[in-house]
């Protein structure tokens, strides 16, 4: 330990704000990759998928002339262009996150790793009192 206070608060690890330090790193492609991931994960999109395809089966169901009948091979063709287009940006944008979520693990790992030090040094302090 060195030998006085303010020369060990120097040495300590400060905590830093990872998010602010991810969101600088991001380009504009990569925060464009963000938000479409996180509005594709989210259930506001899965209830819009849902209705969207039973409403298109239901309309197709009940048009006098339906443009797509029913094993709805249009609708099939339209849903895998989209997951073509959204596949490989979706894992772009988990890619991101999960670089997100490693600089966090590393922070609290080294912030955990200071305060285990800090409780040693306190635990050492008290013992050293106590012997006088």
């Amino acid at each position: 330990m060195p030998k006085s206070l303010p020369d060990y608060l120097k040495s300590r690890h400060a905590p830093e704000d990872v998010n602010a330090k991810h969101r600088q790193r991001l380009k504009f492609h990569d925060k464009v990759a963000v938000l479409i991931t996180s509005a594709i994960g989210s259930m506001y999109a899965l209830y819009f998928f849902i209705i969207f395809v039973f409403g298109w089966m239901l309309w197709q169901s009940v048009s006098p002339k339906p443009f797509d009948p029913f094993p709805y091979i249009f609708m099939i063709f339209i849903s895998n262009i989209v997951q073509l287009l959204l596949l490989p940006l979706i894992m772009v944008g988990q890619n991101i996150q999960a670089k997100h979520a490693q600089l966090r693990a590393e922070e609290d790992y080294h912030t955990t790793k200071t305060i285990h030090q800090d409780i040693e040094t306190i635990l050492t302090t008290l013992s050293d009192l106590k012997k006088t």
